[in-house]
């Protein structure tokens, strides 16, 4: 009897101990169910962020194209456009004095401007003067054709990077020669013959 009760007794610790562990196989079931319903929930969201990304990046993307496309038919139209018989002319400075300017085309060819009181200068973005126009430097010529040539209405100019020194360290003095009216004096421009002593015969 007691061999009875002694397997009757295990039986119910038995029976006890698969009770439980099939309790703790049903709660981490649920758990898992809940972790799975979790995640799918977090997928989902980085779904619908990924999808609002890509839409941003196509919107900011065709706003880029269209900017470009303005700028350029912008650019076009400056560069090619007659507006009450002005044109327009760039290049590169390659002589400058208080009533003319010359440049240096693209194409390799030599632009002269005439310079007057209603010139407007233009430097970086900022109002100037003929005379602190360097040579070697970037300008953009709005002009007036004539019969007695080109006369400059605006000119705006973009320092190229060692223009300034360069003008400044060639002992050029153009700007303050007296005009000779054909513009060309400051090409090969020669330094001052010396001055005699005085009472000397030249």
């Amino acid at each position: 009897m007691k061999r009875a009760q002694d397997a009757q007794n295990a039986a119910a610790d038995q029976a006890k101990r698969t009770a439980a562990a099939e309790a703790q196989v049903r709660e981490d079931q649920a758990k898992l169910e809940r972790d799975q319903a979790k995640a799918r929930q977090e997928q989902l969201k980085a779904e619908q962020l990924q999808a609002l990304a890509q839409q941003e990046t196509a919107r900011a993307t065709q706003e880029t194209k269209r900017q470009q496309q303005a700028a350029a038919s912008g650019l076009a139209q400056q560069t090619q456009r007659s507006v009450r018989g002005q044109q327009l002319a760039a290049g590169v400075v390659t002589q400058v004095r208080s009533d003319e300017l010359v440049l240096q085309l693209p194409s390799g060819d030599a632009m002269r401007f005439k310079l007057n009181d209603r010139t407007q200068v233009e430097i970086s973005g900022q109002r100037g003067a003929a005379d602190q126009i360097r040579e070697g430097a970037e300008a953009r010529v709005v002009y007036e054709p004539s019969a007695n040539g080109p006369t400059a209405v605006t000119v705006a100019v973009n320092p190229s990077a060692g223009a300034s020194g360069s003008a400044m360290g060639s002992g050029a003095t153009d700007t303050t020669a007296p005009s000779t009216g054909t513009g060309s004096s400051s090409e090969g421009a020669s330094p001052p013959a010396p001055t005699p002593p005085p009472g000397t015969n030249q």
